[in-house]
């Protein structure tokens, strides 16, 4: 192999590197923002829970103080 074609190798060789880490990167950053997103419809569903329970506790103790 002459000096031409390694020179040509190791940068076809980087160019791919390049491409597969960019990947891996945005995919990773993907990844994150949707395990943040998932994080954040289940604090709101906790939420709703809560309120129910709340609600539920008040109906019950608005029976209770009626009889």
């Amino acid at each position: 192999m002459t000096r031409k074609t390694n020179t040509l190798f190791i940068a076809l060789l980087g160019t791919i590197l390049m491409g597969l880490s960019t990947w891996v990167l945005i995919s990773i950053i993907e990844l994150g923002t949707i395990v943040s997103m998932m994080l954040n419809e289940l604090e709101n569903i906790d939420k709703q829970f809560g309120r129910v329970y709340n609600f539920i506790d008040s109906v019950r103790w608005w029976e209770t103080q009626n009889y």
